[in-house]
């Protein structure tokens, strides 16, 4: 689980807003030459968790960790077997254009579908507030 310092910017009922700076380290990165090098505002909105928070507080936030191997199978490895998979065999069924919009439906009927599973999974992997560093 990754853990951030971030910035109580804004309180709301039961929620709170949490924002932090991203640094620039341009020197250090490869690409230096073609990005704009701005550092950049990260902003959150995540549950109070019972915390008394105010304007200005630090807190520690704690982010689960998911699996990028996890990740890149479910949006990118998986469409592309589906794809090519139904591609082939309808081919083989069909001509090349019903088998085109076929693949293509059957990778958009999957994305659909990953979307839900998103929307149903997706609590498990909110931030949250783990402390107040008081000053």
């Amino acid at each position: 689980m990754a853990r951030e310092t971030m910035v109580v910017t804004q309180v709301k009922e039961s929620t709170v807003i949490l924002e932090k700076e991203r640094t620039s380290m341009c020197g250090k990165c490869p690409a230096n030459m073609f990005c704009t090098g701005e550092s950049q505002k990260i902003r959150l909105e995540v549950q109070k968790a019972g915390f008394d928070l105010k304007t200005g507080d630090k807190v520690i936030v704690e982010t689960p960790a998911t699996g990028s191997i996890k990740t890149a199978m479910l949006v990118y490895t998986l469409p592309t077997i589906i794809f090519v998979g139904s591609l082939i065999t309808t081919i083989s069924l069909l001509n090349e254009i019903e088998g085109l919009l076929i693949s293509t439906a059957a990778v958009a009927a999957y994305y659909f579908f990953l979307r839900f599973y998103d929307t149903k999974f997706r609590k498990k992997f909110r931030p949250r507030i783990i402390e107040i560093l008081r000053v």
